[in-house]
């Protein structure tokens, strides 16, 4: 019998949601592992991690490492990741710019830096946080957001980014779009990373991010609809 992959990260979201959702999509049984803290400082000082990061991806006694080959891996098994090369290169492309626009948000809360061998993240004072997301909020989504909408825009086979069905790429642009969401609990729950308390916080995002952009809204809308994903949203909402 065929191992059941394991997907191992934290609690919250972050950069595991997007394989959560491949392989939830794509109906591809997995374990959906949830570390402290404390327990990945232990893995990480184990060697268990190949680059003493989070999320790892177990397959048998095969560890993959890094959240786009684990993404990547997931919409394979999914049949989410297209079979024309060139549309394979087009949604690699885009799940790239998903990861940028993860590294850009997550260095608004933290500076990440190797210490000693290992990766280490020191977080930064409140009131840097909301420097920096303001003018993440300002420039770097909205030419990211710009860019996906041409896409669709120039995509004649559908309203999808790539080909004429949905893909990993069309997911992943639905991740980040969700991580926007004002209203959503990474900005409103104090128990999330990204939530900033008084007096610098609750941070919130621009309620009309996506305003400009009607493709993508169209897009998060249908992608949200797929059964397989409003059943997951329902037990693990943003």
């Amino acid at each position: 019998m065929k191992d059941v992959p394991v997907l191992v990260y934290f609690q919250g979201k972050g950069r595991a949601e997007l394989s959560r959702l491949i392989f939830t999509c794509g109906e591809v049984p997995f374990d959906d592992q949830r570390l402290s803290f404390e327990e990945y400082g232990q893995m990480r000082s184990s060697g268990e991690l190949p680059f003493g990061q989070l999320p790892i991806l177990k397959l048998g006694d095969t560890v993959i490492s890094q959240s786009c080959a684990i993404a990547r891996y997931a919409a394979k098994q999914a049949e989410l990741y297209p079979i024309d090369h060139l549309q394979a290169a087009l949604s690699d492309m885009i799940v790239d710019a998903w990861r940028d626009l993860q590294d850009l948000l997550y260095g608004c809360y933290v500076d990440r830096v190797v210490e000693q061998g290992q990766f280490i993240m020191k977080m930064r004072d409140a009131s840097v946080k909301v420097k920096r997301l303001n003018e993440y909020f300002a420039t770097s989504v909205p030419m990211h957001l710009e860019k996906l909408e041409q896409l669709i825009t120039q995509n004649q086979a559908s309203s999808f980014l790539v080909g004429s069905s949905l893909t990993w790429a069309d997911i992943a642009v639905f991740d980040i779009l969700c991580i926007y969401d004002h209203t959503g609990k990474l900005w409103n729950d104090p128990t999330a990373f990204a939530y900033i308390p008084e007096p610098d916080g609750p941070y919130q995002p621009p309620k009309d991010l996506l305003q400009p952009y009607p493709n993508l809204e169209t897009l998060k809308s249908t992608v949200s609809q797929i059964p397989q994903i409003t059943a997951w949203l329902q037990s693990h909402p943003y």
